[in-house]
């Protein structure tokens, strides 16, 4: 890994300076021509709106600091300063045909300039802006065209005509090259996490941790069924059971069901509190079998993959974008805290809590105004390949309900088709940010615990979305239950618009 920090006066002077720092990363990380542009506009563009709001035009002295990162699979670019309170809807709509230095941050910057952006606005304690570009390694489409195509005259043949699976066994870095092929036979390029189809990624992820899978493997040493554990970090307190795929060509041998078994043992075995998956809602398998594992549905996030997620052999394509019950199964206790529930929902969220097998010990107390953090913080992550944004309520303030109705505003102008919003049912205010909330339009997903608190409530909004909720499957009592609740908090929602 290289990284170097840098402080820099707050001036335009400096961009040209920041800019060739970042040059050598983009070189030592092979980067493409379209990269280095990418980053260098962006570099241009953050600096310029820091200098304009934040520093009143150099009204205001003061430093911006630039860590520059780059390690195996991505470069890393974060600039942070701390001067004037700086809200981001004080910057105006991008509109084509305007100039770089008006300090519009475009969405053309953030969504089609960068893999992955993540915003904090602090108020009074700063701005800090977090870019990432992925390096360019070797798409599995390169490292394999003609296996690929040898791979698509073979998958339709009968299952009888398989080799037999003889182990089940953890995956290899040597693997990824057959974990990419394994996934492109049952989706296709369409699969919503890009690194699956670079081996490189794969196998970084292998190392540090982020990734702990369980394969079925054939007397051929092909790869037929494959499982996982996803974390954000290695020490990660809740990880994703997913990746779980079945190559056409072994299907309805219960493979999915041997390498689960495998994954989420070792889940049970070791430091995780929680297991949680996402069950697809297109077909009612994926809800099946995370039901015969004990993950209990605990939220409905609507329309959060693209429409144009396949899954090859099942359906190939999509009426809609594609919504995702969150399932999750306890590993261990939750934090033993207190939580403030909104009076709407709490019969809700008390049963959704019971479903997943825990309670919710709801506090008796109150806060007054006075005790609130003195300005809203939010933690905004998008995700461009889906089109999704999280944001997270990491300190409430008397501003709660502008700055939440501010930031849906400037993600619905730049057109981001999902917000999700989490809030910390452990914090005296949530009542009040969930009201606010509600009342910007924002409806009821569930609850999400270690996503990332222990009690997390996630509401959802839909940018100009259309959906047809015939078209969710749910399976059993609360899935059932909690779609026909969240479809109901949607219509709710729409009649405020």
């Amino acid at each position: 890994m290289h990284r170097v920090g840098l402080v820099v006066p707050a001036e335009p002077g400096m961009i040209q300076f920041v800019q060739q720092s970042a040059r050598w990363f983009i070189d030592k990380g092979e980067l493409s021509e379209k990269q280095r542009l990418a980053i260098e506009l962006a570099i241009e563009e953050i600096m310029l709106l820091l200098v304009r709001y934040a520093f009143a035009e150099g009204a205001e002295e003061g430093s911006l600091e630039v860590d520059l990162e780059l390690d195996e699979t991505a470069l890393r670019l974060t600039i942070a300063c701390r001067a004037l309170p700086f809200d981001f809807s004080m910057v105006p709509e991008h509109r084509p045909g305007q100039v770089t230095n008006d300090g519009a941050l475009s969405a053309a910057l953030l969504k089609s300039m960068v893999d992955r952006y993540r915003l904090v606005n602090g108020g009074k304690d700063g701005y800090r802006v977090e870019l990432e570009w992925l390096r360019p390694l070797r798409h599995i489409a390169d490292l394999a065209q003609q296996a690929l195509q040898d791979a698509k005259d073979r998958e339709i043949t009968s299952s009888c005509e398989a080799a037999e699976i003889t182990e089940i066994r953890p995956l290899r870095e040597e693997d990824a090259l057959a974990l990419a092929r394994l996934v492109y036979r049952s989706y296709g390029y369409s699969y919503i996490s890009d690194y699956i189809y670079y081996p490189e990624r794969i196998a970084a992820r292998l190392r540090e941790g982020r990734l702990q899978s369980w394969v079925a493997v054939s007397s051929d040493g092909e790869l037929a069924a494959h499982a996982a554990l996803v974390l954000d970090r290695a020490d990660a307190c809740a990880a994703e059971w997913g990746l779980a795929v079945v190559d056409p060509r072994w299907r309805g041998r219960g493979l999915m069901k041997k390498v689960s078994e495998r994954v989420i043992n070792s889940a049970t075995d070791s430091n995780l509190t929680l297991l949680f998956g996402h069950a697809v809602t297109n077909h009612p398998f994926t809800l099946k079998t995370c039901a015969s594992f004990g993950l209990a549905p605990s939220a409905l996030l609507l329309a959060f993959a693209p429409d144009d997620l396949k899954f090859r052999h099942i359906q190939d394509a999509l009426r809609q974008r594609e919504s995702l019950f969150t399932t999750i199964r306890l590993l261990k206790p939750l934090p033993n805290s207190p939580v403030h529930l909104p009076p709407r929902h709490a019969s809700t969220l008390k049963r959704l809590a019971r479903g997943a097998g825990f309670e919710l010990q709801e506090s008796a107390a109150t806060v007054e105004m006075s005790a609130k953090a003195s300005a809203t913080l939010l933690e905004t992550a998008l995700e461009p390949a889906v089109n999704v944004a999280f944001v997270n309520v990491r300190a409430a303030g008397p501003d709660h309900a502008a700055a939440i109705a501010q930031e849906r505003r400037r993600l619905c102008r730049e057109k981001v088709d999902v917000i999700y919003l989490n809030i910390d049912l452990a914090c005296p205010h949530a009542p009040e940010v969930v009201a606010a909330a509600e009342a910007s339009g924002f409806f009821l997903a569930g609850l999400c615990p270690m996503q990332p608190w222990p009690y997390t409530l996630r509401l959802q909004y839909l940018n100009n979305l259309t959906l047809d909720g015939s078209a969710i499957h749910a399976v059993g009592e609360q899935a059932t239950w909690l779609k026909d609740l969240v479809l109901q908090e949607h219509g709710r929602a729409e009649t405020i618009g």
